[in-house]
């Protein structure tokens, strides 16, 4: 029954109680009981007063909210089916297909910026995972730690070898070292070589990915082997272990075990006493083939094998638990005095000048540019620009779909006003339009997953990986798929059937538009994003581009154009150097010709270096070795004394030192000055101005050139451009008949010191394609809302061409809206792009500059890139005839 207001005289009952009632109460039963309670609170109230008549009240309150009183079930009553009952799943897809297909553009944008965008991610993905699981294979990754070295002085430098002796003693001193393992990089550019023995056939390669190694290295690092014995295999000397690409090289489908392989350049034959399966996961370790150790020991001098102060060995030691490192690191200051000054007299100096390290294995990949790396490693810093690039991709790809979602809501208001008046609850049509948002989704997902396949190879190509289609389909990778299928599904869908389902049913079928600024400012900001992240990706690629285009064009102080090395193959090409340099010479295209024992872009020897006149300012700088033609062949310019000149075979040796050598000798005057290196004393003749002998990531070093031809193991040639191929093959003619055992094998310097910026290029070469990737899924989404915009005020623009507004008037009408937005994400991107790349920019010792026009530049193509998205909608509208528009006015 219908509540009586209570007299007035005898009050209201507590407000606050009346509240929790009509909160709390079952709304089928709430009239009725309001009613009673009310009738209940007067006839206290007039008998016993307010106090106890609010007592009372409370009481009678509290007795009939849940769980004391239950919902009141009519038998009239219409009950909802469940959202999970198969009928309402199979309404709910019926229901999603028949919208999807009402909308094809609509539906097809979304679908090729879900599908391209969820691509994108998952090649990331895979490739950021890739770069993080390097050396995470191996079973003892967790207590396998490769020994540093770090030396202190006028320059700081971190070694990645170390001493042949320095893991042993360590082992032989320190109790938790389980095992020693150590690699001795085999010469790059070694030349080995098959003989057939029946047909006298030779297969000959240049190996560039050889070690010798301990037969610890087998179980250290869980080598497989497919042939051979793993316990014996490289124990004994002058054997060779092969992986299985190098074991086909050379003897195809034969039998490899057994064979002799022989090294060109002694002439010593290597038993193949293994096959070796590659690493199933990627790791720094990266060789073609194992000599075992102990041929290493018998070629080298015994000395140089027990010096502590080479850093020639890759030392790795196995801990008997990861909780040993702490303990193992805190006696490594003693231990260093020892190892380096047994008699601990020099205790200060030793802990001044010299610390060692542990570094974890799968720390080496991407935390480790050290001197003498065992080959180029990555950088932390890719991982964090390429996860940062999925998921701004990813996220782009999500805020199309809420943009273009909410955007075509306005267009259903009439069914879901019909839904409403039917009886449809708000959960309902927030599970509709999820339950829509997640056919699209995964619609996407397979596509993404076709997308993805074929662009494998592609991608594997830019990025110098090996991705597989296959590892999608691990137990993790699948659940993260669908993790981020729903993830993606939930977020891009959630907002649009929240805000669809809050439609008024009353206004919605009178047809009324619904003006919502909170939508409306959502909208806009998410195209905001978008372009902003377009406007970064833009910024950041110029900024990558600019900079590999300084590499390639910076003036390193000499002159690497048409510049070749040739390898002194043997000992006979050796002998025969001057008499080749002779022959080479006469030819017309050859300009010069020298001898050189590190080529640009190679790590040049560290030596000491101890002038004469003061001897305290001694340090360990870098050496290069040549004939009389060196400087003149790299056109490197002399600033003080004079260039080498020929002088007689065992003449004593002369030195010319670059600008910073003279600075970090304290070489006041330095012509004339004498130095002692390698313990022969000679004289500095000349001031090279500094050039760039190595990578631009870093400064330029000290150095010193020596004059010694016998030190030398490339010829470096200058050829006059337009006739190198032809000058290549007269060289080779001429070797031959000069040293017929001997191969020519030539580099481009050029091209070598290309090689320096490789994980820089393939960056760029991905940035590239994922910045046209975002910026394509944006341009999808903004001609999706431009369509609809265009849509709304399709009878405005009729109206505006009758009273006379011209075709380009039009179009900036439409266009002025979506510019402005524009606008706005390049003044909000500008500032982040440029602290982002700023410090990227820090890890080179030259880098190009952030110029005021680079953001100029990134702004105009993000303009132009949306207007050329708008242009062709706008001038469509604009030149759509009004009578069309008008005509149901």
């Amino acid at each position: 029954m219908s509540s009586p207001k209570p007299n007035q005289s005898h009050g209201l009952p507590p407000r606050w109680l009346h509240k929790l009632l009509v909160w709390f109460h079952p709304e089928n039963t709430l009239e009725e009981v309001e009613g009673d309670l009310d009738e209940l609170y007067a006839y206290w109230y007039k008998r016993a007063g307010k106090r106890e008549a609010s007592v009372r009240y409370l009481l009678n309150v509290l007795s009939v909210l849940p769980p004391f009183v239950r919902r009141r079930k009519r038998k009239n009553e219409h009950k909802h089916p469940s959202i999970l009952q198969p009928t309402m799943i199979r309404n709910y897809v019926t229901i999603a297909f028949r919208n999807l297909m009402r909308h094809k553009l609509n539906s097809s944008l979304n679908l090729a910026g879900l599908a391209i965008g969820f691509a994108a991610g998952l090649l990331i993905i895979l490739h950021v995972r890739e770069e993080l699981q390097y050396d995470k294979g191996f079973t003892k990754s967790n207590r396998i730690f490769r020994l540093n070295s770090e030396n202190f002085g006028e320059t700081t430098r971190r070694w990645a070898a170390t001493s042949p002796v320095l893991a042993l003693e360590m082992q032989r001193q320190l109790p938790g070292i389980k095992q020693v393992a150590r690699f001795q990089r085999h010469p790059s550019g070694q030349i080995l070589s098959y003989t057939e023995s029946v047909t006298g056939d030779v297969k000959r390669f240049e190996e560039k990915k050889g070690f010798f190694a301990d037969s610890t290295v087998v179980d250290v690092f869980d080598i497989a082997f497919v042939k051979g014995n793993p316990k014996t295999a490289l124990v004994q000397p002058n054997t060779i272990v092969l992986t299985e690409a190098t074991a086909k090289r050379y003897f195809g489908d034969q039998e490899p075990m057994g064979k002799l392989i022989q090294d060109d350049q002694t002439k010593r034959q290597l038993t193949v006493s293994g096959v070796i399966k590659a690493f199933p996961f990627p790791t720094h370790l990266n060789f073609d083939y194992l000599i075992s150790m102990t041929t290493l020991y018998q070629l080298m001098d015994k000395q140089m094998l027990e010096r502590r102060s080479w850093s020639g060995f890759y030392n790795y030691v196995v801990l008997d638990s990861p909780e040993r490192r702490t303990v193992i690191e805190a006696a490594l200051p003693e231990f260093t005095v020892r190892y380096y000054d047994p008699t601990g007299d020099h205790r200060k100096e030793i802990l001044a000048g010299n610390k060692l390290h542990l570094q974890p294995i799968p720390d080496i990949h991407l935390h480790s540019r050290l001197e003498k790396e065992m080959g180029p490693n990555s950088d932390i810093m890719y991982v964090y620009i390429f996860s940062a690039a999925a998921l701004f991709i990813l996220l782009v790809a999500a805020v199309n779909f809420i943009n273009m979602a909410t955007a075509q809501a306005f267009n259903r208001m009439k069914e879901v006003g019909i839904r409403k008046a039917l009886g449809a609850r708000k959960a309902e049509l927030i599970n509709q339009f999820l339950g829509e948002s997640f056919l699209l989704t995964l619609a996407a997902s397979a596509l993404a997953l076709l997308l993805f396949w074929f662009s494998i190879p592609f991608y594997n190509t830019l990025a110098a990986k090996n991705l597989q289609f296959s590892e999608l389909f691990t137990p993790t990778n699948v659940v993260t798929m669908l993790l981020l299928t729903g993830i993606i599904s939930f977020l891009a869908g959630v907002y649009p059937a929240w805000f669809i389902a809050n439609f008024d049913p009353v206004q919605s079928l009178k047809g009324k538009k619904i003006t919502v600024s909170s939508v409306t400012f959502v909208r806009k900001s998410l195209i905001v994003f978008q372009f902003a992240v377009s406007v970064f990706m833009i910024f950041s690629t110029l900024i990558v581009y600019r900079q590999m285009q300084f590499f390639q064009a910076k003036n390193l102080g000499f002159n690497q154009e048409h510049l070749v090395a040739v390898k002194l193959y043997n000992q006979e090409m050796g002998e025969k150097a001057r008499t080749l340099q002779s022959e080479w010479q006469k030819n017309s295209a050859i300009s010069d010709i020298a001898l050189i024992s590190t080529l640009p872009g190679d790590r040049f020897s560290i030596e000491d270096v101890i002038p004469l006149q003061a001897p305290d300012n001694a340090m360990s700088i870098r050496h290069l070795w040549g004939d009389e033609n060196l400087l003149k062949t790299l056109q490197a310019q002399i600033k003080e004394g004079r260039n080498f000149v020929k002088q007689a075979y065992n003449a004593r040796p002369v030195f010319i030192v670059n600008e910073a050598a003279v600075k970090a000798l304290k070489l006041a005057d330095p012509v004339g000055k004498q130095l002692v290196v390698r313990g022969d004393t000679g004289q500095v003749v000349g001031v090279v101005k500094d050039f760039n002998f190595a990578s631009l990531h870093s400064g330029i070093d000290p150095l010193i050139v020596v004059q010694n031809p016998r030190e030398t193991n490339q010829f470096l040639l200058k050829i006059k451009g337009g006739k190198i191929a032809q000058t290549l093959e007269s060289m080779k003619a001429t070797l031959a008949q000069i040293s017929p055992s001997s191969l020519f094998i030539y580099t481009f310097i050029d091209e070598k010191l290309a090689l320096l910026y490789e994980s820089e290029q393939r960056m760029s070469n991905v940035l590239k394609v994922f910045a046209i990737l975002g910026i394509l899924i944006s341009c999808l989404g903004l001609f999706g809302l431009s369509t609809y915009a265009i849509q709304l005020r399709t009878k405005e623009i009729g109206i505006r061409k009758v009273v006379g507004a011209n075709i380009a008037g039009i179009v900036f009408l439409l266009s002025k809206d979506f510019l402005g937005l524009v606008l706005l994400a390049i003044v909000l991107a500008s500032p982040l792009a440029g602290w982002v790349m700023n410090r990227w920019l820090q890890n080179f010792a030259y880098h190009v500059s952030l110029e005021w026009w680079i953001f100029v530049l990134a702004g105009v193509l993000a303009i132009g890139i949306s207007l050329l998205t708008v242009s062709y909608k706008t001038i469509k509208a604009a030149l759509m005839n009004p009578v069309k528009t008008l005509r149901s006015e």
